[in-house]
């Protein structure tokens, strides 16, 4: 039985095989098939002359794996390089941490391909990834979080605002994570939440008193606009589930009320329930578990010292201080 080498049946096994046998979150696998059809675009345009074909998948010309060289590979993500300058499609350039990711994409299919017996060789392996600037998470001081949760306040209107802050800060869950809660995730015997996380994992994760009181609160009027009976922690006001947007929305109106930093999404909420932790001496594998990361490395980039630290470090350790 010959193998199948069209690129695009190909694509879509890989696709299937990460959402199927690795769990991949649907956003991933969005991102992921995204990237591979702007490479299949990249061969058509390479093997067919520009030629213009309809977009849709299925109508793009028959492609064979074991046509791709090394050169080929090479000009592709030298064409992501070139685009670092100019993504004309989106008016911005493409930044390192893109052209990696793209590239790391590109590299897992030919991964797939290899031990599939697709192809002969991984020629993928030898090609490396553009450096990336490692930056600072940005997060809130502990006078910032406790002035956030004072100005978001304790009266019926902003009951479910505050239950969110509350719950983003007190257990460092990610926005998917928050949205999709079912109300029998909450046990208040021991305040914790159950949380599904990426690659379909589930993690049990803590919470404070003050972040059980906020959640209570909210349950009471969650009773009363749970109209279509859903069994969602968070929904709207209007008895529906929550979108991403409208917590991105809500987040970042009262994060800016407190701070003055650039990046005011929900996962600001998450570095600084991380940092925070660290700076209070947690254990750095106990954090890991508590995000949800699967590897350390990943956790690490919040051991950065934050400059009050530093400061207090060296006043009470240098001798002329």
């Amino acid at each position: 039985m010959l193998k199948q080498t069209n690129i695009i049946v190909l694509v879509n096994e890989f696709i299937e095989y990460l959402n199927l046998a690795r769990n991949y979150s649907n956003n991933t696998l969005i991102s992921y098939r995204t990237d591979l059809l702007q490479f299949v675009d990249f061969l058509v345009l390479t093997f067919h002359n520009g030629e213009v074909f309809s977009p849709e998948p299925e109508n793009l010309p028959d492609i064979n794996v074991n046509n791709i060289d090394l050169l080929i590979l090479k000009s592709f993500f030298a064409d992501l390089f070139e685009k670092q300058k100019l993504d004309i499609k989106k008016t911005r350039k493409y930044s390192n941490r893109t052209v990696s990711r793209k590239i790391s994409v590109i590299k897992s299919f030919f991964k797939y391909l290899y031990k599939k017996g697709v192809v002969k060789s991984n020629l993928s392996a030898g090609i490396g990834f553009p450096k990336i600037e490692k930056k600072l998470p940005s997060y809130l001081s502990v006078n910032e979080i406790n002035a956030l949760l004072d100005k978001v306040g304790d009266d019926e209107l902003n009951f479910i605002n505050k239950a969110i802050i509350e719950v983003f800060y007190s257990t460092g869950i990610r926005l998917s994570e928050l949205i999709n809660i079912k109300i029998v995730d909450i046990n208040f015997l021991n305040n914790t939440v159950k949380v599904l996380g990426k690659g379909s994992k589930q993690r049990i994760v803590p919470f404070g008193s003050k972040a059980a009181i906020a959640i209570k609160n909210y349950i009471q009027i969650r009773d009363i606009i749970n109209i279509n009976k859903l069994d969602l922690l968070f929904m709207s006001k209007k008895g529906k589930k929550l979108y991403a947007t409208e917590v991105r929305r809500m987040v970042k109106k009262h994060l800016s009320s407190v701070t003055g930093i650039k990046k005011t999404s929900p996962h600001v909420l998450r570095h600084s329930f991380a940092t925070h932790l660290l700076d209070n001496g947690a254990d750095i594998r106990a954090v890991k578990d508590l995000l949800g990361h699967e590897n350390l490395s990943t956790t690490q980039i919040y051991t950065h010292v934050n400059p009050e630290k530093l400061r207090k470090v060296y006043k009470n350790a240098h001798p002329k201080a």
